[in-house]
């Protein structure tokens, strides 16, 4: 069993780096009108805008990275950047994401961290492209979303890595037959798309996919077609497991689930968008179902060799969060210094096509918290480990625990995933 612990912070940034400010309100958020470095007695000063998802579904997510990102602030303030976070809340809604880009392209920000879900990016993507607006997403995982050339960046790894990683690892742990149930939105069934012929070419077998709404409120109807599809999986096949791709709503899901027979002896798979949530722990009936499913999430994976850089910040935020903070959070703080390092030029006002080969640039020699952040052909992450969290019972409770990690392949080749001591 692995949980994230402290360490001194290491920065070694080919940057220039100066004093900076922060806001944590939507409302007040202090902004510049400069869109790269502007130079004033030897400081320099940079706006940069963030789309975080501070409530919805995806609020577990908005609250570390916000942290995370106001931490970055904080240490290229100790180097000397000047640099003023400009936070509007999407709500995890693509709608809302889009009247956020449209007001801090009014105040002139044409660097934003976010937004979080597929969804959003897709919503605003059109707009940033129209307007010049560089986009670096530290979630965003839809492979439909991978463009070259756009003004969309994404610091995580696409659907189709992801989707790789948890076929081996259920295939790993000996599951014959998955059952899949995903939320209908375009990076969660991406991820289901990836996944299905990773685990057929496996040897395994994945039943038809199971669907609900995106504003799904009650899910005794899902449930019973889930446990016909997991009985009749059982009858025909060995072990099967379950590949539930979902947002904040899977703590009403569980708590449907939970007293079904069928479904409390499967074995669970989960997604990206629950690992490390605050929201499935807080709500005891969903937690206990998930500690009893094993349910392993995977998330962008922390290398032993980077723990110099990501040991302290992780400690920091711990304390702030009170709780362990997700990949995500430490992928907005990576894309923070990455975007200001594309930045230090002399004062110029970069447009975009030459601030996202800045920004490609400067991620390619990047070692972060979250590892090497190169980027592939179409601006998303090229490196594709993952580390996978459960929910685990203590005696005090639940909480999450890293159970398993998966490590790719050279050149795209077959990877390995490989259990730890679990709960």
């Amino acid at each position: 069993m692995k949980r994230i612990t402290v360490g001194e912070l290491c920065l070694s940034l080919a940057l220039v780096i100066f004093g900076g400010a922060c806001s944590d309100s939507d409302e007040t958020s202090p902004t510049a009108t400069a869109v790269g470095p502007s130079s004033t007695s030897g400081a320099t000063s940079v706006t940069v805008g963030a789309l975080l998802p501070l409530t919805g579904d995806l609020a577990s997510y908005g609250e570390t990275s916000q942290a995370a990102l106001q931490e970055a602030v904080t240490a290229l303030a100790g180097n000397g950047t000047s640099v003023t976070l400009s936070v509007k809340d999407t709500a995890t809604d693509p709608a809302k994401a889009l009247e956020g880009l449209t007001s801090l392209n009014e105040q002139g920000v044409k660097l934003v961290i976010g937004p979080y879900a597929s969804s959003e990016v897709r919503a605003v993507k059109d707009f940033a492209d129209k307007n010049g607006i560089i986009l670096i997403s530290p979630l965003s995982t839809a492979t439909s979303l991978a463009v070259p050339d756009d003004n969309v960046l994404r610091f995580t790894p696409d659907d189709e890595q992801e989707g790789i990683a948890v076929a081996n690892l259920a295939y790993a742990d000996g599951i014959q037959t998955i059952v899949p149930i995903t939320r209908d939105d375009e990076g969660n069934k991406g991820l289901q798309s990836a996944m299905k012929p990773a685990f057929e070419a496996l040897g395994g077998t994945v039943a038809p996919l199971i669907i609900y709404k995106t504003d799904e409120g009650d899910f005794p109807d899902k449930v019973r077609e889930l446990s016909a599809a997991v009985d009749g999986a059982s009858a025909e096949s060995g072990p099967v497991g379950v590949y539930l791709t979902a947002f904040g709503e899977v703590t009403k899901l569980f708590a449907a689930a939970a007293g079904a027979p069928e479904l409390e002896s499967a074995m669970w798979y989960g997604s990206d968008s629950v690992a490390l949530s605050k929201g499935l722990l807080e709500d005891p009936t969903a937690a206990s179902f998930a500690a009893n499913a094993g349910y392993p999430n995977p998330i962008l994976g922390l290398r032993d060799a980077d723990s110099a850089l990501w040991k302290p910040v992780t400690d920091r935020l711990s304390q702030r969060l009170g709780r362990t903070p997700d990949a995500f959070a430490l992928a907005a703080y990576d894309a923070m210094v990455v975007g200001i390092g594309a930045l230090k030029g002399p004062g110029e006002k970069l447009e975009a096509p030459a601030l996202r080969k800045a920004i490609v640039n400067a991620a390619r020699d990047h070692v972060g918290l979250t590892g090497p952040a190169q980027l592939n052909d179409a601006g998303d992450r090229s490196l594709g480990n993952y580390d996978f969290w459960s929910v685990c019972q203590r005696d005090s409770g639940t909480e999450w625990v890293k159970v398993a990690t998966y490590t790719a392949g050279v050149n795209g080749g077959t990877g390995e995933a490989k259990r730890e001591t679990g709960c």
